[in-house]
Formats: C-alpha cells, sequence, structure tokens
C-alpha cells in the first residue's frame, strides 16, 4: 500500500502558531510610553477577548488621532478574534510601518504578528514578503528564518524552505522545532537517511512528542517500516486525544493513517487531514 504523498502533512507545519497577544501588547505598551495614550490601548485590548466587535469600534475610533500604531494593532486583534485574518494582517503591517514611537523590536514583533496572520488566511506569498521585512531589521533572528521557513512550506517551496531552516541551524542548534521542520523537509526531497537523523534529533529535544512522531511514522513509512510507522502513529492517536475526550489534528491524522495502512489492497482510500 502507498500513502498519497501529496497527502502526508504533519498537521504542526501546515497551521502558524497562535498569535502572541499578550507579548505583543506589552511591547506596545512600553513603546507608547505616555499614559494618555496608553490608557486606550489597554482599554481597547481588554475588550478584543470578551467582545471584539465592540474592540474594533474603539480602534476605529481612536485610529484618527492615533500616532502610535497602538490603535492598529487592537483592530488587528479585534479581526483575529472574528476570524479575519488577512484584514488583520493588514493591520498589522500597518501598525508596524506607520507607528511613529516604535523601535525595531517592536516594529519585528508586529511584522512577525503581520506574518502570522497572513498563514492564517492561508496566504504564504504575503507571510514569506513579511518575514522578509523582519529579517531586515534583525538578520540574524532564527526564529524568523523559521517563521519564514515554515512560509515557504505552506506555499509548496520546500527547497526555499530548506534553506531558511538551514540557516536558522546555522545559527542555533538548540530548538527541536528546526530539526522536525528539516525532517520533513528532507522526507520531502526523499532524503530519508537525513530525515531520519532530524527526527531523532528532534524527538531527544524537550519539545511535544506528538508532532515528532507522527513525522517519524511518516518517515518510517516511506523507508519501507510499516511495524514501526504503526507503533508511532498508535502512541499519537493515544496520546493526542485529550482526559476529556477531544481527538486533536494529529491524533486524527494518525487514525487515517492507521486506517489506509492497514486496510485490504481493495478497500483503501487515499487518507485526507484537517
Amino acid at each position: 500500500m502507498k500513502l498519497d504523498r501529496m497527502l502526508i502533512i504533519t498537521p504542526a507545519y501546515r497551521h502558524p502558531n497562535p498569535l502572541l497577544r499578550a507579548g505583543i501588547a506589552a511591547l506596545l505598551l512600553c513603546a507608547i510610553g505616555l499614559p494618555a495614550q496608553a490608557e486606550p490601548y489597554q482599554q481597547c485590548v481588554s475588550l478584543v477577548e470578551s467582545d471584539p466587535d465592540a474592540a474594533y469600534d474603539v480602534a476605529l475610533d481612536w485610529e484618527a488621532t492615533d500616532l502610535t500604531g497602538g490603535a492598529l494593532h487592537c483592530g488587528g486583534l479585534a479581526l483575529t478574534a472574528l476570524g479575519l485574518f488577512d484584514a488583520a494582517a493588514k493591520r498589522f503591517h500597518r501598525a508596524a510601518t506607520e507607528g511613529q514611537k516604535l523601535g525595531s523590536s517592536e516594529r519585528v514583533a508586529l511584522l512577525r504578528q503581520s506574518g502570522e496572520a497572513w498563514l492564517l488566511a492561508g496566504q504564504g506569498t504575503e507571510a514569506v514578503a513579511v518575514f522578509t521585512e523582519a529579517l531586515a531589521f534583525t538578520p540574524t533572528d532564527p526564529s524568523l528564518f523559521f517563521a519564514r521557513a515554515r512560509a515557504h512550506d505552506f506555499g509548496g517551496e520546500t527547497i526555499l524552505a530548506y534553506a531558511d531552516v538551514n540557516a536558522a541551524l546555522d545559527i542555533d542548534t538548540t530548538h527541536g522545532e528546526l530539526y522536525l521542520l528539516r525532517a520533513r523537509l528532507n522526507r520531502q526531497l526523499d532524503q530519508l537517511d537525513d530525515a531520519m537523523r532530524d527526527i531523532e534529533a528532534a524527538l531527544a529535544s524537550n519539545i511535544n512528542p506528538i508532532s515528532v512522531r507522527l513525522e517519524r511514522g511518516l518517515i518510517r513509512y516511506e523507508h519501507g517500516d510499516d511495524a514501526g510507522a504503526l507503533e508511532d502513529w498508535r502512541f499519537v492517536e493515544q496520546a493526542g486525544t485529550s482526559p476529556d475526550g477531544t481527538v486533536g489534528a494529529a491524533s486524527r491524522a494518525a487514525t487515517r493513517f492507521i486506517v489506509a495502512l492497514e486496510a485490504p489492497a481493495q478497500e483503501q482510500a487515499a487518507p485526507t487531514l484537517p
């Protein structure tokens, strides 16, 4: 049995990490500085979780007089909460480029958030452009190379993603997520021995083993080790289900892989991911 290679996609790298609202909010509060300006920002952001529509209205009202980028950022957070990711990405980018009291670190944080929002909107090309813009401020930041590698991978640009993850590893070899992504890319490039070395490095790190073992199962499968693949996927299937019975994306993917691998040849159907 041969799984459809186009459908063997690790969920952890098909979807971006959640936007870090608290961290960017703290950065902007430091940048805004003046209490008269910080107060409306705090009030606006505090509304985002409970009433994003109201928060967006507050941001629009404030935007006409705000020079800090805070109104644009709060509006972007509200749009994110409403699921309007492309509009949020544009506002985060405007906050990064139009805010007059921001330093480089704040601009980079906002650009990073814009890139993550573009990925949530399914727009890998736009995400790549924004992460590239951020790298102009901090050209040795491995997390930005990793972010851009994810965006390239999202758009199917495996070679470009591979170059970026290697650039990140040239700077910092301590993060298991980098080895996990490179393992996936090596698998896509049919460099299975390299993929296995990277996945073992990821497994030896302290990152969540669920995504690592889902990927290792795929690499083992490509190596022809069906038993090893099933061992990994059964672990993911169980570990990826929370105590309240909620089944995570990795667990659902593992279940489909197991069913496809164990089904009689005449009954096999290509697995699909969420």
